[in-house]
């Protein structure tokens, strides 16, 4: 048994939910990542994960074991990262394609960490809102937000996020803060323009199986995310944003979510996605690492209740389809068999 590898895939298990999850992060197969945790379980003499239909979760030995493996993981990680930077001395260039909200709130404001490790890695950074945009210019790796694609691209999920409710003090102040999804009609709401020209004007929810669905209203209608960010703090009106985004205004308290009992659904997936012909590439895995790094710890900021998880949204009905207002967007009926 690889030790240290199985240690990997239990530490990835363990943080992200489900050992399929784990699998596509580390770019492997499930049955991979389960036999080896088992391999591991069998060796230490213990069980790490209950195992349901539901998922998995941490068994309380499964817990004091990922406390420390973690801890040791990120001291060998930082380590390795400190040889690789001084040892093996990368150069060269690097283009790196962002969505903006992902650049501009979770990325940009650790960037400073990679350039210390690699100093002679010259880096550049490019908007990059659509896949079709990797196509047109030249990135080495992207950064996305948004529903994974298949195809020629390989794809690496970075993070699941949360919809979240906002809007600032004052505005709640003199609006209210509503109580049921429903009361969002009676409010401005900022609508912003997805990346494939649709109008996100419809929110979803749902709390325990009970799911409701809103067409709000707003007289704003974004397409860049940096000026709704300015537009909700303004007290412009009420947002529905990825939370990993907006982690920034709600600590400083620029922000106040509302209806936190409800689950906001549609809820992007943030990833990396590169062609094929940059998987030996060590510039783009030492980003990716960095990118890894980011975004657990961003996970890891998130307020959650305890034995509480964030779930994969699957990728809405209305996606690649909708065009205008997803409000307007009316699914086809599938053909009974005869």
């Amino acid at each position: 048994m690889d030790k240290l590898r199985a240690i990997h895939y239990f530490n990835r298990s363990a943080e992200t939910g489900s050992f399929a999850s784990a699998a596509r992060s580390l770019d492997v197969s499930t049955p991979a990542v389960t036999q080896l945790v088992a391999s591991l379980e069998a060796h230490i003499g213990v069980a790490l994960f209950y195992r349901s239909n539901r998922g998995i979760s941490l068994t309380a030995d499964g817990e004091r074991y990922y406390e420390v493996s973690r801890a040791v993981a990120d001291e060998l990680h930082d380590i390795e990262q400190h040889l690789s930077a001084r040892g093996a001395k990368l150069r060269g260039t690097l283009t790196v394609g962002m969505r903006s909200a992902v650049g501009e709130n979770c990325v940009m404001p650790r960037i400073a960490r990679f350039l210390s490790r690699f100093p002679d890695i010259e880096l550049v950074t490019k908007l990059v809102e659509t896949l079709e945009d990797l196509d047109k210019q030249d990135f080495d790796v992207a950064v996305m937000a948004g529903w994974p694609p298949k195809g020629e691209f390989v794809v690496r999920p970075l993070a699941q996020t949360r919809h979240i409710i906002c809007a600032s003090p004052e505005y709640w102040i003199q609006e209210g803060q509503p109580d049921a999804p429903e009361a969002l009609r009676n409010h401005h709401c900022l609508v912003f323009r997805g990346a494939a020209g649709t109008l996100l004007d419809r929110w979803s929810f749902e709390k325990n199986g009970e799911r409701r669905t809103v067409d709000v209203r707003s007289r704003l209608l974004i397409e860049h995310r940096a000026w709704i960010d300015e537009a909700v703090c303004a007290s412009a009106g009420v947002i529905r944003v990825p939370d990993l985004t907006v982690g920034r205004y709600l600590l400083s308290g620029l922000l106040v979510p509302a209806l936190t009992d409800w689950e906001a659904l549609e809820s992007p997936t943030i990833y990396a996605v590169y062609r094929r012909a940059q998987r030996r590439s060590r510039l783009v895995r030492v980003f990716l690492d960095f990118l890894v790094e980011v975004f657990t710890e961003l996970e890891g900021e998130r307020p959650l209740a305890p034995g509480e998880s964030v779930r994969r949204m699957s990728k809405p009905e209305w996606f690649g389809r909708a065009h205008g207002r997803t409000s307007a967007y009316v699914p086809r009926k599938r053909k009974s068999a005869l």
